[in-house]
């Protein structure tokens, strides 16, 4: 789900995820999307190849004021991408890089991290339809 909603994300082909993405996290995402410069947009997706490592972060189980319950899940990502992202990223985070190859073919990959935050309601009965409340890419989507 990260690939995909992340490739999505970067293509601002943000239509597709009405099904997988909250409302409220959408309308926030279709404003900050539509400001970043291309290099930004382009360091959001990453290819499920390139993930490098994954954690959880946080897991909890709640009950709204109806008494229906949920499960939510948030993932921590780290992953590779090639776009070509200036040394320093705004806000005087480093962004780690790595280098393929030997002198003449050098290939440029920066390590990035994502926060998705991952729902569901757990109430008996209730469809397994998992929802991305939460979509956080440091110092590229703020």
């Amino acid at each position: 789900a990260f690939s995909v909603v992340s490739k999505l994300l970067s293509q601002s082909k943000l239509d597709l995820l009405n099904e997988l993405v909250s409302t409220e996290v959408l309308q926030v995402l279709k404003e900050k999307i539509s400001l970043l410069p291309d290099s930004h947009r382009d360091a959001l997706a990453a290819d499920i190849d390139a993930i490098m490592y994954t954690t959880e972060g946080d897991v909890r189980i709640y009950y709204d004021d109806d008494g229906i319950k949920f499960v939510s899940i948030l993932m921590r990502f780290w992953y590779l991408n090639g776009a070509d992202l200036p040394d320093e990223v705004p806000g005087e985070t480093r962004v780690f890089q790595i280098m393929f190859g030997d002198e003449s073919t050098k290939e440029k990959r920066h390590l990035l991290t994502a926060n998705y935050e991952f729902q569901r309601e757990f109430t008996e009965g209730a469809k397994p339809d998992w929802t991305i409340t939460r979509i956080e890419h440091p110092r590229l989507l703020e």
